[in-house]
């Protein structure tokens, strides 16, 4: 089963979105946190947004399908990156 290309790019800004969340709460005052915090929102949030947004969009059986082939799949195709 392979992850269409906005599937992936949404996997890819929610793993950066929660290790962003792990870092405001181990390291709230860090530069790092500073800079990823930064870059989550010049870069990721509003495609995140859009992203979401067409996947809500899908009919509601539709969801359900992808979201049962994306469960079925055994295999998972390397690590995601954007």
């Amino acid at each position: 089963m392979e992850l269409k290309a906005e599937e992936l790019r949404l996997v890819a800004i929610r793993r950066r979105a929660t290790q962003l969340a792990v870092a405001l709460v181990t390291e709230p005052f860090s530069a790092d946190t500073h800079e990823q915090l930064q870059s989550y929102v010049e870069r990721d949030a509003d495609e995140a947004q859009v992203l979401v947004r067409e996947v809500l969009a899908l009919p509601p059986a539709r969801l359900r399908e992808r979201i049962a082939e994306l469960t079925r799949s055994k295999t998972v195709q390397g690590e995601v990156t954007a």
